[in-house]
């Protein structure tokens, strides 16, 4: 075992477990099953009788009774989401349906991470925490526990978004989310943000020896990535949109036929890989050489000190069928109008991302889905202004614009009694002041608090890195004291 002499050992062992067992958005039941049937094992080894609900979707609620004289006490609800992103920069790729997670301690002993993979500690690390509560035998005093594991969060938010409660007979009104960090700081909101499709139909034209066409193929690539909403205020370049400025530019000067693009791989990710091929008239291609060549010294100059290991390749490319020069021109034209990243700074959260948008996914081989983005905010009447102007521009490409169903924003509760002790908790671990903050990804606690009436919530967890890509590292250190923290907000609950 990779992790086998990390402590707290209990947490490590169930997180391999975890990491093992593939677990991909919206492929959830081989983890599921591995959970029920571990809970149920050593339900019978201490004499514990969990009771496991499962609702339609495949959430699942494991509940621990409380112990002789604490039944009085508040029932206690964490919560974290069984899937995860699966991203890879091994050239060979890698087959997240079949393999678990290649585990690795980093040489400097104080980061876990995976090899040439996402690590999944978003959130395995989560499901780990929740699990260990629920066997640890240590733990010998505490009210009801409940924990709330739900599926697909990562791809569409479909476990939140479809929970049953009645079902699942949840009885908690107090709620820790574990798929926030960093050390010291409470996370009390999240944003808004709903998924967005520009779908078109593209004829394509069956290319002939005598059209005096050259073809060539650019790629953009060896991008740091990261997650579309938590990344968004960093220096990253998005591939997808340093494409359609070389071929806007491009296409300026001459015509140019696009056969094919694909760039990016999930909505919540922002692309590291986008790859076009297309062709020019063949007297275009010394134009075309020195316009690409002077793009990519630009490119670099401007991205080197933020993006060190970007690469902008291209090559001649054999023939093939192409877009007609309109629909080439609305498909580049569209791409490079489209913003990305950071729209709008908070003018109410001093230093926070109010609106953003990522310019996710480009496929021209799927005429029902050639582009997707990913818009957020923390204020929802945003969130809706800026899709209405995705719709506008939809309109005058002739695009057909899908906006999926907003998932909502978790508006900041500071005076909740339940914040102001798991804030006295943390400070008397730490010994030093803890902040409060919002974050600009989307959490489940918005969704969830429209299901469960009167639910008073936070969200916490262990230092993670470069969520969402292959760079995805976890602070080892920092789990033992979450752990901790967990366990000392359990014990003293009824001082709340």
């Amino acid at each position: 075992m990779v992790l086998e002499n990390l402590k707290p050992k209990i947490v490590w062992e169930i997180f391999e477990i975890i990491a093992k067992t593939p677990r991909p958005s919206k492929h959830e039941e081989r983890i599921r099953e591995v959970i029920k049937d571990f809970i149920l094992e050593s339900g019978k080894s201490n004499n514990i009788d969990y009771q496991i609900n499962q609702d339609s979707v495949g959430n699942i609620l494991i509940r621990k009774p409380a112990t002789r004289g604490m039944e009085l006490a508040p029932s206690l609800m964490l919560q974290a989401h069984m899937d995860m992103v699966c991203e890879t920069d091994r050239a060979e790729g890698f087959d997240f349906m079949e393999s678990g997670i290649p585990l690795r301690i980093q040489d400097n002993k104080e980061w876990l991470d995976a090899d040439g993979t996402t690590l999944g500690a978003d959130d395995g690390i989560g499901v780990a925490f929740a699990l260990a509560i629920l066997i640890d035998p240590t733990i010998d005093a505490h009210g009801p526990i409940e924990v709330l594991l739900t599926v697909n969060e990562e791809d569409g938010f479909d476990g939140a978004t479809l929970l049953d409660p009645l079902a699942l007979d949840i009885m908690s009104k107090l709620m820790i989310n574990l798929d926030g960090g960093l050390i010291g700081s409470i996370v009390v909101g999240s944003v808004c943000g709903r998924r967005v499709r520009f779908s078109k139909e593209f004829d394509r034209n069956v290319y002939q020896e005598d059209d005096g066409l050259e073809f060539f193929e650019l790629s953009v690539y060896g991008l740091l990535s990261g997650h579309s909403g938590g990344d968004v205020h960093l220096p990253r370049a998005n591939a997808n949109k340093i494409m359609c400025r070389i071929l806007s530019k491009a296409s300026q000067e001459m015509k140019l036929y696009v056969c094919k693009w694909l760039g990016g791989t999930k909505a919540n990710v922002i692309p590291a890989k986008s790859i076009a091929k297309f062709g020019i008239n063949s007297k275009d291609q010394n134009l075309l050489e020195e316009l690409i060549k002077k793009e990519i010294t630009s490119i670099k100059d401007y991205y080197e000190k933020f993006e060190p290991n970007i690469k902008i390749e291209y090559k001649k490319s054999l023939p093939d069928n192409y877009f007609s020069i309109e629909d080439s021109q609305i498909l580049i034209s569209t791409a490079h109008l489209i913003p990305s990243g950071v729209l709008k700074m908070s003018h109410i959260y001093e230093g926070f991302v109010e609106s953003s948008n990522n310019f996710a996914i480009v496929n021209t081989e799927k005429n029902d889905e050639i582009f997707w983005f990913y818009p957020r905010s923390i204020i929802r009447s945003e969130l809706d202004s800026f899709c209405v102007s995705l719709q506008q521009l939809g309109l005058l490409g002739d695009w057909k614009v899908f906006l999926r169903p907003v998932l909502p924003e978790w508006l900041p509760n500071l005076e909740s009694k339940f914040l102001k002790y798991v804030i006295k908790q943390y400070e008397t671990l730490i010994k030093k002041p803890v902040i409060t903050n919002i974050i600009h990804g989307g959490l489940e606690t918005g969704m969830i608090s429209t299901k469960i009436s009167e639910l008073q919530m936070v969200s916490f967890g262990p230092t993670i890195e470069g969520l969402h890509s292959p760079s995805e590292r976890l602070k080892i250190s920092d789990v033992g004291l979450i752990y901790n923290l967990i366990k000392l907000i359990i014990k003293e609950l009824n001082e709340m």
